[in-house]
Formats: C-alpha cells, structure tokens, sequence
C-alpha cells in the first residue's frame, strides 16, 4: 500500500464515548499520512453508546479509516434480524438472540437508542453498516504483514479460511500466545488484558508478534480489573495513546 507515517488500530470502546473521544483527540489522526484500524465492539456496556454509534456511521467509509465488526456488533444484528412470528412480532424467549444481546450490555444500548425518538431509524441505519463491516483485514506496510480481528484466529490459515466463530468470539490466542510462530503480526481485542494479569496498557507479545489492544474500556474503579482505558496503538513505533480515566 501507499506510504504511511503511523498504522494506528483502537481497541474495544464499548459505549465510553468520553473515553474514546479523549483517546481519539490525543491522537490527531491524519488521513493523508496515517491509516487506522477500529477492532470492533462499539457498543453495550458502557454509558453512552449513540453518539459511538452514530461517530462511527458518519465516519464508515473514510479515507484510511478500517471498521471492524466484533462480537457484540454480532449480538445485535443477529437480536434485530430473528425471524418475526407468525403475527408479524419478534419471537422472544429466554435462549434468543435478543435475549443474548440484551444481558450482554445490550440493555444499556437498547434503552439509548430508545431515548433519541429515532429507534426504527438508529435500528435500521446500525443494522445496514454492521452487515458491511468486515470480520478481518490484512494490511502489509514496510513488507510486514498485519492480520486484524475483533477476537482471534488460526495463525496456520489464510485470512479466508478463518472460523467465524474464531474471529469474533474465542480468546485462543489472547490466553495461549505461544501458539502464534508465525511471521504475520497479529493484532486482537475483545480480551481485556488486565484479566490475562496486565497492566491496562496494549501488550505486545511473542515478540511482538501477538498484540492485544483490549484494555477493558468499560471498567471502572470499583472493578477489581479496573480502572479501564480506550487504548490506541501506532504498530510501527510503538507509541500508545490512551484515554483518560
């Protein structure tokens, strides 16, 4: 690809849009010379979700700007796209997709969306980009290959080949680094490092070849695990930008 001074990837947000909007301003993203990758899970759990949402739809699409989806992505495409009864109203039961989504942060992000008067709108304009995002993407700067996803992977296939289930949902990797002796440098989130025994900071691993960039943004200071960070990474030097607490 084309030169670039900074290969940029931002780990899970999770609805803290303070957070991410701190972490997003310190690094003065340019799209001229940078290129940056998003791992996904916008939404649940945090407290303002919306204006995540809607953030990352008016920016889908720009120049040097990669969205991933990741699992929670998943949960609410699979919750609004159930199959309607016969009466033409959601099936609902307690092993549903809605049902999975919602006692998955879903609930926060549900009534957030009910809140703006919009609902069907916010439902359908969310639904259409998540059907876009891609659930990986390989990225060579400098003749060094990059593998993104939300979650993991097999090092020993090709990106193609890759198991849905794998890549938005398994911690293989984050848990078992020594299993990547790959020479491609594999980027994740969806694990937050301080539950693998971290500091809350991105974690370059296997010799920097495994870096996971979940830094349990949604944690507070009443957490054990926490406080949490929005993190973002420049893979190329190393610097790491974070949010404020």
């Amino acid at each position: 690809m084309e030169k670039i001074d900074r290969l940029l990837v931002i780990g899970d947000i999770h609805g803290k849009w303070e957070r991410f909007k701190s972490v997003y301003d310190k690094v003065s993203f340019n799209a001229e010379t940078d290129l940056i990758v998003f791992l996904g899970d916008y939404l649940d759990r945090g407290d303002a979700p919306v204006p995540v949402m809607e953030w990352v739809m008016e920016h889908y699409g720009q120049k040097n700007m990669v969205f991933l989806r990741g699992n929670h992505e998943q949960m609410f495409y699979d919750a609004f796209l159930e199959s309607p009864s016969s009466e033409g109203h959601r099936v609902f039961s307690l092993d549903s997709s809605l049902s999975l989504w919602l006692g998955n942060g879903g609930q926060i992000t549900y009534e957030g969306i009910r809140k703006t008067g919009k609902k069907e709108e916010l439902i359908a304009d969310w639904l259409s980009l998540v059907a876009k995002l891609p659930l990986c993407t390989e990225i060579v700067v400098n003749n060094q290959t990059y593998w993104f996803m939300h979650a993991n992977c097999n090092p020993g296939l090709p990106l193609s080949e890759q198991d849905d289930v794998d890549l938005l949902w398994r911690r293989t990797l984050a848990e078992r680094p020594n299993l990547h002796n790959g020479e491609q440098i594999i980027v994740l989130g969806h694990t937050p490092v301080q539950a693998l025994g971290y500091e809350a900071k991105p974690q370059w691993l296997q010799n920097g070849r495994l870096v996971l960039m979940d830094t349990g943004s949604y944690l507070d200071s009443l957490s054990h695990l926490g406080p949490g960070k929005i993190s973002c990474a420049d893979l190329l030097s190393g610097e790491i930008y974070q949010s404020a607490v």
